[in-house]
């Protein structure tokens, strides 16, 4: 219309200025005063279909009308729905000013991406400014359209992307041994945008309390990582009473993770999962942790040199076993090492190759420092007193000689040599008393003593070897004229290896010495480093074993009946079946056989692993092995020691079209909380954490385990199995469960058991333990967004009420 100016749109009208976007049903532009009206037009039903949607740079929302002036860059906007970095802000009148800034009344906010949302807190005013803050006046809970008598006199929601410092709320709650608590209650601190820190504080009414410190870096195309350190002191009991008990409690957990951009010849890396044995039972609020007995730790740092075949290793490594308590450093354990080199070889050389060109060289060394302690002692002065370190290194110049496949001569010259703190020496004492504890009647009067003197030693040897190793392939095929399964093949790979060291006392020092019994008048052949991390570098004489080792592998060709085509499919029988011994020729004795198997099954959803050890000598009457032939004594080629079965099997139904729920993070964004982060919830315990996959109906996970040990007299034996899996009831119910049974004691083992409920942008879950020393529950019901991550109502009892 020319004469008043306006500019009518109708159906799927579009509007584009600058880097403002606007479409809906209807726009009309006055070109006088340069505003803009746009709303919805009724279909054939009366439904208003083509409400505006508005965009402008990073703001976008949807409204029932609105009215928009260019030139003020003000706008007025009724029913109004706008997302806020993970939010939604619903409002029944809006009104937008030049900066950006909405100003709100009768206000929703929420996370539910829902038209109709679930929950959200009622705003009677407010003020948005978008990409930082949402401020509003008294607010209150509305949960399925029914207010709650819960409000706050004023509201302050960030919606900004930065991460900002502040005040962390603690959790509160109840246990009956330690009190009412407060935890992880603190401050959490933005150093850069590469590294925050976390320090939290926890504390019981009856005396426990603990602190925490948590951090995260990041540096791109780099590295990445996080820190975690917790310490206790844990208080049970009541004080003077027998019961009372008093504990120091700690865990740290860092992960480093370099990227494989940073250096291409230099790595480091980081996996530390240490704490005390007490920590898992009083503060680790997932039974996971409490029952896996061992832990361990590394930390590497790797080296290679690009133009020259050296590399350089370094680590500290760590491993404890919560059942005994004990626990095994290495501080450090290094290596230096240099590939195998040909020195007769010329990079130049050509024409046929001589009898000296596969003469080869190398170089190891390596260096530890080992610690055998208990938790408890880990961190007292006299813990590095009874550790075991050494250095050795090694010099193989070897050559390698075929004359035919399958068999190999090689001879070689060895040097070695090691390095230690500390030797040992024994002579025959009389003054010495033993009183046997079981009898103290039985005295004995002198006796042997090993006497250990501090100080570095070097030792070293150079010793010359003979190798001949045959190691050839028999296969055996088997045809069938069946219309699926063509071939069985059988291949086996025997294999026998013979090595010899000479006796080479007269030319290299010796290291070994005598001692004589005076009671008994034996005489005893020990070696100064006997206790040493890597042993005499000299053989006692000469040396010469018969390896002997047997693989076989068995597999069928078939067709396909999904394939078409004539191509035949391998599918494994047994993976391996393998046996292994040796003789010892200067002794005439033989090792321990071992054996060992496996195959999958139904493509891999079944595995079968056995593994069996055997020994060739028979026993005595008191139980004690003989130098006495099975074969001979009991007409028996060896007698079982031990034996392993594992059966393991993974089922699932096929995938459906359904999709994956995050089950802690906002189902718009996606985010996710790390249910093993040290900050996780600590009352969402037992639950499947994580993505809950609703496409997969049911999953089965069962574990068999069967062990047989009988070195003497008396054996033992080990069965139990284990079950895991879980079961959508519904496409937003999920049953998981995780139980065993030991066949030994004939009990049930721990048991758990959580229920997951999708509620869209809420979530709910239960877990429990039924039964046994870990009973315990723990209900949880929250707001999947992280935003409003403290709108939750948690009830939990916790196993450690139960010690």
């Amino acid at each position: 219309s020319i004469s008043s100016k306006e500019i009518q749109l109708y159906k799927d009208a579009k509007v584009n200025y600058q880097n403002i976007n606007l479409q809906a049903n209807y726009v009309k532009f006055d070109m006088s005063t340069e505003s803009v009206l746009a709303h919805g037009m009724p279909d054939s039903t009366g439904k208003l279909t083509g409400l505006p949607h508005f965009k402008q740079g990073s703001e976008d929302f949807d409204a029932h009308t609105l009215t928009y002036n260019f030139k003020s860059k003000k706008g007025y906007i009724e029913d109004v729905k706008s997302k806020q970095d993970g939010g939604f802000l619903h409002a029944t009148e809006t009104k937008r000013e030049a900066n950006g800034n909405i100003n709100l009344k009768n206000g929703k906010y929420t996370t539910c991406d829902a038209d109709h949302p679930h929950y959200y807190l009622a705003l009677t005013k407010g003020i948005s400014i978008p990409g930082k803050k949402i401020i509003s006046g008294p607010a209150y809970l509305v949960l399925e359209d029914v207010p709650l008598p819960i409000g706050i006199p004023f509201g302050f929601f960030p919606s900004t992307r930065k991460s900002t410092s502040g005040i962390l709320i603690p959790s509160y709650g109840e246990e009956q041994v330690r009190g009412f608590y407060l935890r992880d209650g603190g401050y959490y601190l933005v150093l850069s945008d590469h590294w925050d820190f976390r320090a939290t504080a926890d504390i019981f009414s009856k005396g426990t309390w603990g602190v925490g410190a948590n951090t995260n870096y990041r540096k791109i195309y780099k590295f990445s990582g996080s820190f975690a350190g917790k310490f206790y002191t844990n208080i049970s009991g009541e004080k003077g009473l027998s019961n009372y008990r008093v504990s120091r409690d700690y865990s740290i957990t860092w992960s480093h993770i370099q990227d494989p951009k940073a250096n291409p010849t230099r790595t480091f890396s980081a996996n530390v999962n240490f704490s005390t044995t007490t920590y898992d039972r009083n503060h680790s609020y997932d039974i996971n942790n409490y029952l896996n007995n061992r832990k361990s730790s590394s930390i590497s740092y790797s080296k290679l040199w690009k133009y020259a075949p050296f590399n350089f290793a370094a680590s500290f490594n760590h491993s404890q076993n919560s059942l005994d308590r004990t626990v095994d450093l290495s501080l450090p354990r290094m290596s230096f090492n240099m590939g195998t080199i040909y020195p007769m070889r010329w990079a130049n050389k050509s024409g046929k190759q001589k009898w000296s060109d596969n003469i080869q060289m190398s170089y190891t060394s390596s260096m530890e420092n080992d610690i055998h302690t208990v938790d408890t002692l880990l961190f007292k002065p006299g813990v590095f007193k009874n550790a075991k370190n050494g250095f050795q290194h090694s010099i193989p110049i070897s050559w390698s000689y075929r004359p035919f496949n399958g068999f190999s001569i090689s001879p070689s010259l060895n040097y070695r040599g090691v390095l230690y703190t500390s030797h040992v020496e024994k002579h025959w004492d009389p003054n010495y008393t033993y009183v046997n504890p079981y009898n103290k009647a039985d005295t004995i009067h002198g006796g042997i003593v090993t006497d250990t003197l501090q100080g570095l030693t070097y030792a070293h040897s150079l010793y010359p070897s003979l190798s001949m190793t045959l190691n050839p392939k028999i296969y055996g095929m088997y045809q069938f004229r069946g219309e699926r399964l063509k071939f069985i093949r059988h291949v086996m790979s025997p294999t026998i290896g013979l090595s010899y060291v000479p006796d080479m006392k007269k030319f290299m020092p010796n290291y070994y010495r005598s001692v004589v019994d005076s009671n008994t008048h034996k005489t005893t052949t020990y070696s100064i480093y006997d206790n040493g991390m890597y042993g005499t570098p000299s053989v006692n004489g000469q040396s010469a074993n018969l390896n002997f080792a047997l693989r076989n592998t068995l597999e069928m060709k078939v067709h396909s009946p999904k394939d078409t085509s004539d191509e035949l499919k391998k599918v494994s029988l047994l993976e391996n079946f393998d046996f292994q011994t040796s003789y010892n020729i200067i002794t005439n004795s033989w090792s321990n056989i071992n054996f060992n198997t496996g195959t999958r099954l139904m493509n891999n959803k079944i595995d079968v692993r056995l593994s069996a050890l055997m020994d060739p000598y028979a026993l005595d009457s008191l139980g004690v092995r003989s130098t006495i032939l099975e074969l001979r004594k009991n007409h028996r080629l060896a007698r079982f020691t031990s034996a392993q079965l594992n059966l393991t099997m993974n089922l699932a139904s096929r995938q459906g079209k359904g999709s994956k729920q995050s089950s802690t993070g906002n189902q718009n964004t996606g985010e996710m909380q790390d249910a093993s982060n040290p900050n996780a919830p600590l009352d969402a315990v037992n639950t499947n954490s994580g993505m809950v996959d609703f496409s997969i109906p049911w999953s089965l996970n069962i574990n068999y385990s069967l062990g047989y040990s009988k070195p003497g007299n008396t054996s033992q034996l080990i069965q139990s199995v284990r079950l895991s899996g879980d079961l959508s009831l519904t496409p937003k119910w999920k049953l998981g469960f995780n139980s065993g049974y030991d066949f030994v004691s004939h009990k049930v083992t721990t048991t758990d058991i959580s229920v997951y409920r999708d509620l869209h942008c809420w979530e709910m879950r239960i877990s429990c333990v039924p039964f046994g020393a870990f009973q315990s529950y723990n209900f949880y019901i929250n707001v999947k967004s992280s935003i409003l991550k403290d709108l939750k109502y948690t009830k939990r009892k916790s196993w450690y009420d139960n010690f």
